[in-house]
C-alpha cells in the first residue's frame, strides 16, 4: 500500500449566518431612529429662531506693532538727527519747561493759630427802642353832600329844511301832469332805495315826492318805475331832467 491521501469529496456543513428576523430588527431599530432624528429636527425648526445681531468690531483697526521688523536704525529718536532749527526750538521748550524746586515746604504758624483759636462769642442783639406814644388827631369835619343841578331834556331835533330848488320853473305845481322817469328796476325796494340815492346827490329833486308804479312785460318779470311828478308843463318837466342829467343820472320827461 501507498502513503497517498485520498481527498474526500463529502460536503460541508452551511456556517451558520444572520437569521432574517435578525435583519428585520436591525432595520426596525434603523428606521425608528431616523423617524425620531426627523421629528426632532422639525420640532427645533418650528421654534423661535434667534435673528443674529450684527455689531461693529470693538478691536481697534490699527495696532501699531512693537516689532515692526525691517532695518533698526540706531538712535533714530534722538536730536542729534533732525536740523539745527529744530534742535533749538527743542532746547528752548525744555529750558522753559525746567523750574528749580522751592524746597521743602514750611509750615504757616499763623494760619494754625488761627485754626486752633476758639470762636469768637456772637455779638448780642440791642435792645428794641419803645415806640413812641399815639399822637391823637383831630377829627375831620364830613364833606357837605353835593346836590347835583337838575338837567333840562333835551330838545327834539329840529327837521331840516328843504332846500327849495334854485330854478323857480321845476317847482311842482299844484294841478301839475307832467313827470320825469329816473329809473326802472326789478323790486319797488331797489326803487325806494334808488330815490333816496338820488336825492343826496340832486338838492332839485328835494321838493318832490317819488311815484313808483309797476309794468308788467309779456313772458318777463315785472319793471318798477321810478317817476317825480306835479310839474307845471313838458317845459318844467325838460328843465328838471337838465338838472338831473347834469349831476350824471338819467332823466326822460313824461306827459305834460
Amino acid at each position: 500500500m501507498s502513503d497517498i491521501t485520498v481527498p474526500s469529496w463529502r460536503a460541508r456543513p452551511a456556517e451558520p449566518g444572520p437569521s432574517w428576523r435578525m435583519l428585520a430588527v436591525a432595520g426596525g431599530l434603523l428606521g425608528t431612529l431616523a423617524v425620531g432624528g426627523a421629528a426632532y429636527w422639525g420640532i427645533s425648526r418650528m421654534g423661535p429662531r434667534v435673528v443674529p445681531t450684527i455689531e461693529a468690531d470693538t478691536r481697534p483697526v490699527k495696532i501699531k506693532p512693537d516689532a515692526p521688523g525691517g532695518l533698526v536704525v540706531p538712535n533714530q529718536d534722538q536730536l542729534v538727527l533732525e536740523p539745527p532749527s529744530v534742535r533749538r526750538a527743542a532746547e528752548r521748550n525744555v529750558t522753559a519747561s525746567s523750574r528749580l524746586d522751592r524746597g521743602p515746604e514750611s509750615p504757616a504758624l499763623d494760619l494754625l493759630r488761627q485754626q486752633a483759636a476758639p470762636p469768637a462769642p456772637a455779638p448780642q442783639a440791642a435792645a428794641p427802642e419803645p415806640a413812641p406814644p399815639p399822637v391823637a388827631l383831630a377829627p375831620v369835619p364830613a364833606p357837605a353832600p353835593v346836590v347835583a343841578a337838575p338837567v333840562a331834556p333835551p330838545s327834539p331835533p329840529r327837521p331840516l329844511p328843504v332846500a327849495a330848488p334854485a330854478n323857480p320853473a321845476i317847482a311842482p305845481a299844484a294841478n301839475g301832469r307832467a313827470m320825469v322817469q329816473l329809473a326802472a328796476l326789478s323790486s319797488e325796494e331797489s326803487a325806494r332805495g334808488e330815490w333816496e340815492r338820488l336825492q343826496q346827490r340832486i338838492p332839485e329833486l328835494a321838493a318832490f315826492q317819488p311815484v313808483i308804479s309797476r309794468f308788467d312785460r309779456d313772458g318777463k318779470p315785472p319793471l318798477y318805475r321810478l317817476r317825480a311828478g306835479g310839474l307845471a308843463n313838458a317845459a318844467a318837466a325838460r328843465a328838471l331832467c337838465a338838472a338831473v342829467q347834469a349831476k350824471a343820472a338819467p332823466c326822460n320827461p313824461v306827459g305834460g
